[in-house]
Formats: structure tokens, C-alpha cells, sequence
């Protein structure tokens, strides 16, 4: 992983992880184990999300540049999937173990922060997002051609 990649992921956890922490001490206070169980699991379910899927495409765009879009679109609708999934598999949960209020608000909270937080690293740093290459209007192959 590429220096660039792992200051983006370490930007975007660390609110994330605030913002869940603090939803979880929150809704443990309102709504006890079931709140502090349900903002947590959120917490951990956004952080494997976009953890995985930001590690996945950065590997792959470090291979091969061109692969960037297809594998950020892939990994969008594998996340998507899943969701569906975990989302159909939380509704037959028992609401006494797990509050679904603290999971839908957390879930929105952490996944809001994620983002800020990337889109912040990402506006201040100066990164650039494409590899110059030399054109043949600078002159170089000429010059180079002629010594």
C-alpha cells in the first residue's frame, strides 16, 4: 500500500472511530447494553466496509492504474450485497440483544464521518492524482534525439 493510500484510510478511521465511540457510550446511556451493542456493532460493520474496500482498491490500483474504477465500482456493489444481506439477517434479531435505533443512527453517523474524513485528506493533500508523462510539445524526445 502506497503512502498516499494509508494516510486516506488513517483519515477517514480515526473520526469514524471517535464518532462510533462516542455513539456507543451515548446510546449505552439511553438505551443500556442493547443501545452500547447495536452502535457498536454499526461502528464495526462501517470501519470492515470501507476499511476492506479502500485496502482492496488501493492494492489493485497499485498493480495495475487502470483497474482503479472497475475495482472501486466492484467493491461498491459487493458492499451493497452484503449490506442487503446483513440487513435481512438483523430484522428476525431479537430487539432485547441489539437496538436497531442505535444501529441505523450509528451506522448514518460513522459512514457520514468516513466520508468527511476522506474527503478531507483528500482536499488537503497535495497529492497528484495522475502521472505526468513527458509530451512531445515539451521538446524532450527531441532534444533527446539530437544529443
Amino acid at each position: 500500500m502506497q503512502e498516499h493510500d494509508a494516510k486516506v484510510l488513517r483519515g477517514a478511521a480515526i473520526p469514524t472511530l471517535v464518532v462510533g465511540g462516542g455513539s456507543t457510550a451515548v446510546f449505552f446511556l439511553i438505551s443500556g447494553t442493547a443501545g452500547a451493542l447495536g452502535a457498536l456493532s454499526a461502528l464495526l460493520l462501517v470501519l470492515a466496509f470501507f476499511g476492506v474496500s479502500g485496502w482492496v482498491v488501493a492494492q489493485v490500483s497499485k498493480r495495475n492504474p487502470e483497474l482503479f474504477m472497475p475495482a472501486t465500482l466492484g467493491a461498491f456493489f459487493v458492499k451493497a450485497v452484503i449490506l442487503a444481506v446483513a440487513l435481512l439477517v438483523l430484522r428476525n434479531v431479537d430487539p432485547a440483544w441489539l437496538d436497531t435505533t442505535a444501529f441505523a443512527v450509528t451506522s448514518l453517523l460513522c459512514v457520514v464521518s468516513w466520508l468527511g474524513g476522506h474527503v478531507r485528506v483528500l482536499a488537503t493533500s497535495k497529492t497528484p492524482h495522475v502521472d505526468p508523462e513527458p509530451s512531445a510539445a515539451s521538446g524532450l524526445e527531441t532534444r533527446r534525439e539530437n544529443t
